[in-house]
């Protein structure tokens, strides 16, 4: 179904799966900023509407497809897809390898089954009020590739690890 393309979500989330609170992330980690940037740079990057609102602008170096039906404006250089099957269909007319998920919660559900690697910064807390959230997936589905713990510091109010997975059934991608 991927046809090619490898599909890789990226999500920043909390013990409790959270990602989310009034439109927000709840945390500012430079460290995941940065990692969050050389893993997308020059890929095309799907993200749902309320995350391309709170993201405001189109991300450079990135094409910008933002899954939705609404016809609210989006930030320049933002473009519309109404379906995943859309996004990877665009991705694949741009010869991309690669279509990023960035988020949110509706839209990593929608592409949690068809997606073949997840780079997952476990932030070490649980927000109060969030409101938005990871999906809840099968471990046994994904096998741990790579992982960095980062302590909590002066910049970084949490500690953190940057966990890599793939999916453990590769062959069967996009089944």
């Amino acid at each position: 179904m991927n046809e090619g393309i490898a599909i890789s979500v990226i999500a920043a989330l909390d013990r409790a799966h959270a990602i989310g609170r009034g439109g927000e992330m709840p945390w500012h980690l430079p460290k995941d900023l940065k990692r969050f940037k050389a893993l997308t740079f020059g890929h095309p990057v799907v993200m749902g509407r309320k995350t391309a609102q709170a993201i405001g602008r189109a991300l450079p170096g990135r094409t910008n497809l933002v899954i939705s039906r609404s016809k609210v404006p989006l930030p320049v250089g933002m473009l519309r897809v109404t379906s995943l099957d859309e996004a990877v269909d665009t991705a694949r007319k741009l010869h991309a390898l690669e279509l990023c998920v960035i988020g949110g919660g509706e839209i990593y559900a929608l592409a949690l089954h068809r997606a073949n690697r997840m780079h997952l910064t476990w932030v070490d807390t649980e927000i109060e009020g969030a409101d938005a959230f990871f999906p809840a997936f099968d471990r046994s589905e994904w096998r741990e590739a790579a992982r960095v713990h980062v302590a909590a510091d002066a910049r970084h109010a949490q500690a953190f690890d940057f966990v890599d997975y793939v999916r453990s059934d590769a062959g069967e991608q996009g089944s």
